[in-house]
């Protein structure tokens, strides 16, 4: 129970700070540029378009990239040494309070899911389409001849691919993404973390920066070898939308059941990690604001 109070008060200090506030203002003008050519579609037309945009948001580079750097400078606050947190490993110890602290980062993943999630469909609120059906408007731009004309005359950052609409409906791809995206913030903020307290934050922020760069790799890998280097980079895994669209003659990621026991695996070993060096380092405290 102690615990849990811990991690809820560490929460609050994860998610109301500066940091938070800038990455989603920044992404919220980011989400109106490139929704613009789809609002803009969509208000001439005066059609309808579904709620589940982020998954489809996802599978453009430059979004995807800029997402997870905003995550990085997020995350570029462990190890977690400011002055308030010394007396925290007084009170506690050590192992409860790393607990504390990957369970803050758990939260705070999933507070960044959603808020992310909510910004995808603001520049279009007033045209939402609340149902589970793709609706008019994503499938007559998933389709070819519609999709090859709208894109030629606009400079899009996302399409819909029109196997994702066979293969997922709304609930079941937005379901999936949220439970992916969660586990993959979770899994780059405790892998930032471990390598704060291996090498500081100057490591833990570069680190972070290598396994997104890891994503570019993917993007440019071709045919068959690309899924073999994808099974083992889960930055590259919000993609799902694109999971059933071929590359090359080629499927581009392992299965979704690979993803889930991969991040679970490997957030659980990284937290073994973190509490067995916890007890072996000396702790300097910073005297500076989260």
């Amino acid at each position: 129970m102690k615990l849990i109070r811990y991690i809820g008060k560490t929460t609050i200090t994860k998610i109301f700070n500066s940091k938070i506030c800038i990455f989603f203002f920044v992404f919220l003008i980011y989400a109106w540029s490139f929704e613009r050519p789809y609002l803009h579609f969509i208000s001439e037309k005066g059609y309808h378009i579904s709620w589940c945009i982020f998954p489809f948001c996802m599978t453009s580079y430059s979004i995807l990239s800029f997402f997870y750097f905003g995550v990085i400078f997020i995350n570029s606050d462990v190890p977690f040494m400011q002055q308030t947190n010394m007396y925290h490993v007084i009170r506690m110890g050590r192992k409860q309070w790393v607990l504390g602290q990957i369970g803050g980062i758990l939260i705070r993943s999933v507070f960044l899911t959603v808020i992310s999630i909510i910004v995808s469909v603001l520049p279009v609120i007033g045209h939402i389409e609340f149902s589970n059906n793709w609706g008019k408007v994503i499938y007559t731009l998933a389709s070819s001849r519609h999709m090859e004309k709208f894109y030629m005359e606009n400079d899009v950052e996302f399409i819909f691919p029109y196997e994702a609409l066979q293969d997922f409906n709304p609930l079941e791809l937005m379901g999936l993404v949220l439970l992916l995206c969660i586990l993959i913030l979770t899994f780059l903020g405790i892998a930032m973390f471990m390598l704060s307290l291996f090498g500081g934050k100057l490591w833990a922020v570069l680190g972070g920066f290598f396994i997104v760069f890891l994503l570019f790799f993917v993007e440019n890998t071709p045919g068959y070898n690309r899924i073999t280097i994808a099974r083992f980079v889960p930055v590259y895994w919000l993609e799902l939308a694109l999971s059933s669209t071929p590359s090359s003659g080629y499927y581009r990621m392992p299965s979704v059941t690979y993803m889930l026991i991969f991040l679970i695996l490997s957030i659980l070993a990284i937290s073994l990690v973190i509490c067995r060096k916890i007890n072996r380092i000396e702790l300097n405290w910073e005297n500076e604001d989260v």
